[in-house]
């Protein structure tokens, strides 16, 4: 895939920008797209209204789906990419309002609120002085994004690079069927040895990994609109009723119907 700059990449109109500490706009695209690995002094705010959104952060990757934003503090290297068409936003937040923020990323399922707040926002917040009105509904939307519960719901890639290995073959291939001995095997480790360390390195058992790598994987495709039954095989599936059901157990939706959310933007009230 070739890597091309887009709203949300290297750019931080932040940076430039007379407000005093957020700024921000649309982010509307109807292509797939990639950012090169880069790097922000302020805090960003990624919001998602159609479509989905994966970010490489560090050692761990996030999707972003329709509805939801991810936090990402100062100074996180990462990389992002879309698939397809895809509609939000990307805010910027000064270093020094993200001390009432945790130093780590988080994902966050939106209200309508929020999201309002964010589409008003996001067509103001580069005026060179802010008036009243506008700095009361930008301090409302930080109290808003403050009081809204978190998840850490990121796939954790292992650091060791026995294992990174093993990792990175999986993602490249996430229909591979080999068991844990041959996953051992490429690692050069026991097999006790090798679910051990994968556990210690990702928190995770490494089947829990992998099925979750597999949904994640899923949930691009269907982003990108291919068939269900397609994207049921090319994950590792070969029954699209046990596709479907760990799909539901993962993501809350049917495979059919997160493909439906992400093309229509669908946002659940909270």
């Amino acid at each position: 895939m070739h890597a091309k700059s887009f709203s949300f990449s290297s750019e931080d109109p932040a940076s430039s920008c007379g407000a005093p500490w957020l700024s921000g706009s649309p982010v509307r695209q109807t292509n797939r797209r990639t950012t090169d690995l880069h790097v922000h002094e302020k805090g960003q705010i990624f919001v998602v209204e159609s479509g989905v959104m994966a970010v490489m952060i560090q050692n761990s990757y996030w999707l972003i789906g329709s509805g939801q934003l991810l936090w990402l503090p100062p100074g996180f290297v990462h990389e992002a990419r879309s698939h397809g068409a895809i509609a939000g936003w990307s805010l910027y937040i000064a270093a020094e309002r993200c001390s009432s923020v945790e130093h780590k990323p988080f994902l966050v399922d939106c209200t309508r609120l929020l999201m309002a707040q964010v589409e008003r926002l996001s067509k103001n917040a580069k005026e060179a002085a802010w008036q009243d009105s506008f700095t009361r509904l930008a301090e409302s939307f930080w109290d808003e994004f403050l009081s809204i519960p978190r998840h850490s719901a990121s796939l954790p890639f292992p650091e060791d690079a026995r294992l990174k290995r093993v990792a990175e073959a999986l993602s490249a291939t996430p229909s591979d069927s080999r068991g844990q001995q041959e996953w051992a095997d490429m690692a050069g480790m026991s097999l006790r040895s090798f679910i051990r360390h994968f556990t210690a390195d990702t928190g995770m058992q490494f089947s829990v990994w992998r099925q979750r790598l597999r949904i994640l994987n899923a949930q691009e495709r269907l982003a990108r609109r291919e068939r269900v039954t397609d994207v049921a095989v090319a994950v590792g599936y070969e029954s699209l009723g046990a596709f479907s059901a760990a799909f539901r157990k993962s993501a809350g939706y049917s495979p059919s119907a997160y493909a439906q959310r992400c093309r229509s933007g669908a946002t659940d009230a909270m």
